[in-house]
């Protein structure tokens, strides 16, 4: 089969592949794998080499656009570059999809920041239809204005 979970021999893998998206250290990532905080992880392999993977969840908290609770989440899909437009992506949605169904699941939603076009695009070529769209704000405040009070 071309895709199989992660497991600690292939962990190293996942992290190189997954570091792409989440810009985050792949030892950092190995280490967060091993507290288990990733515990759905899967990588697909083609001639006997990692080319992308899929990280899956199951969220309990409010999901935009979802229907009922818990809800599958997409929380990370690649391919890298050069085995892009071969279907592969769409191969992993359906494993996720297969995924969710066994969880006794009937929505898989995601999510992608809103200046990621190539993503959008992504999402909407597969099937995923947008629900809402947001734009988050900070206030910081200077020491000199925490001084006051």
């Amino acid at each position: 089969q071309m895709i199989e979970e992660v497991t600690i021999e292939s962990v190293q893998d996942w992290a190189n592949l997954a570091s792409q998206v989440w810009q985050k250290e792949p030892s950092y990532l190995v280490k967060e794998f091993r507290e288990g905080l990733f515990p759905n992880e899967f990588l697909y392999q083609k001639d006997g080499k990692c080319i992308a993977f899929l990280s899956l969840s199951i969220r309990y908290d409010y999901v935009e656009g979802a229907k009922s609770s818990p809800v599958a989440y997409l929380e990370g899909i690649y391919v890298m570059e050069e085995y892009q437009q071969q279907h592969i992506a769409r191969t992993l949605l359906e494993y996720a999809k297969k995924w969710a169904r066994k969880q006794g699941l009937h929505q898989l939603a995601s999510d992608c920041e809103w200046n990621n076009v190539a993503s959008q695009v992504f999402h909407q070529k597969l099937g995923f239809t947008e629900v809402s769209r947001s734009v988050h704000y900070m206030l910081n405040f200077t020491e000199e204005e925490e001084d006051v009070r």
